[in-house]
């Protein structure tokens, strides 16, 4: 066997033996809602399991790292004011962040959620079920990570590695 072909052969060993993470996060509106419980038990009916779990004080820094991708778009102000609590009275800026895993973790969870839009979203799904756009703000109850790359640079934002069970 020639040495490229045992580190493919090691990561392709790795990728079964490893689950797929997601992060979940729970926003200011949902918190407001008191949403989290219903949020909690959908995911967890997924059949994933939970790795990390922990309330977080959010600040615009993280905020902002963690919404790079958005980087010059119009909205992202409002986005991060929406992450903040300003538009659901949430003053302490909390959110509570959840890693999962499990086969296909990031695809499942975004199912269960739905669209980003709540007035795109199946009426079945977190999103549709309780999101809503109001006065021209999307509150969208939940974040998911969209792919397991962004998953695990999201994860890392979040979360110590220590804080994260095996």
């Amino acid at each position: 066997m020639l040495k490229k072909d045992i580190i493919f052969y090691c990561l392709i060993c790795m990728m079964v033996v490893m689950k797929e993470r997601t992060l979940i996060l729970i926003k200011p509106d949902a918190i407001s809602k008191r949403l989290t419980g219903i949020i909690i038990d959908r995911i967890e009916r997924l059949g994933l399991d939970m790795k990390a779990a922990k309330a977080a004080v959010l600040t615009r820094d993280l905020a902002l790292k963690h919404y790079e991708n958005l980087k010059g778009a119009p909205y992202l102000e409002s986005v991060i004011d929406f992450m903040l609590g300003k538009y659901s009275g949430i003053e302490d800026h909390r959110i509570y962040a959840f890693v999962y895993a499990g086969k296909d973790a990031v695809a499942k969870v975004r199912a269960e959620i739905g669209a980003t839009n709540p007035d795109e979203a199946l009426p079945y799904t977190v999103r549709g079920a309780f999101g809503r756009i109001k006065d021209g703000v999307m509150q969208n109850c939940v974040h998911a990570s969209g792919t397991p790359r962004d998953a695990e640079r999201e994860i890392a934002l979040w979360f110590r590695p220590e804080e994260i069970l095996k």
